[in-house]
């Protein structure tokens, strides 16, 4: 079976993957910074034809702090409604980094919980495909992992956003709703909601 990762840098990305995805290769050394990636990544996307992408991918991004998250696409279980926060401009999902010892689908809840004041019962309908993208803060390029759940929750739909996390609302849409609002997302979500839902 085919492997490929594909690493957000806003608009464009770069491929790590098995099979050939009609891309110009990436030549050279690997990047040391968010800054010397985005140089380069500027006007086009870049493929790593590579026998094992993602051990290629996580030794592209060495120089890179890792961090990894989780959080979900809740479903009200009876409405065709789902939970989206908006932040920094963007509709989202909402998702938080994992803590040391945690596991993943609890991260995901507990984020959830913390980012949109819901309390209830999360019942997992799937794991949705991870999601790759790098960011600079406070002077430091991170690489970032995403873990994806579809969740239908059981319980009342009162929502109150985490404005110290800069969650500005939070707000429940029905399918046709956020599928016609994905624009407003970040491409890498947008593309795995595509490919996924």
């Amino acid at each position: 079976m085919a492997q490929k990762y594909k690493v957000f840098l806003e608009t464009h990305y770069i491929i790590f993957s098995d099979t050939d995805e009609n891309l110009s290769n990436w030549e050279g050394s690997a990047p040391k910074s968010y800054q010397e990636l985005a140089a380069v990544l500027k006007s086009q996307n870049f493929q790593m034809l590579v026998a094992h992408p993602r051990e290629a991918m996580k030794t592209f991004f060495k120089e890179f702090k890792f961090s990894q998250t989780a959080g979900g696409l809740v479903q009200y279980a009876t409405d065709n409604a789902y939970l989206w926060i908006y932040r920094f401009a963007h509709l989202d999902l909402p998702k938080g980094k994992i803590e040391k010892g945690e596991r993943i689908e609890a991260a995901a809840i507990r984020e959830i919980e913390e980012e949109t004041g819901l309390k209830g019962h999360f019942e997992n309908l799937s794991v949705l495909p991870n999601t790759y993208h790098v960011y600079e803060m406070k002077g430091h390029s991170f690489f970032k992992e995403n873990h994806w759940f579809e969740f239908r929750f059981f319980g009342a739909n009162e929502v109150k956003p985490q404005t110290e996390e800069g969650i500005e609302a939070v707000i429940w849409l029905t399918t046709e709703q956020w599928q016609g609002r994905l624009t407003e997302t970040y491409p890498g979500l947008r593309e795995m909601l595509c490919a996924a839902c």
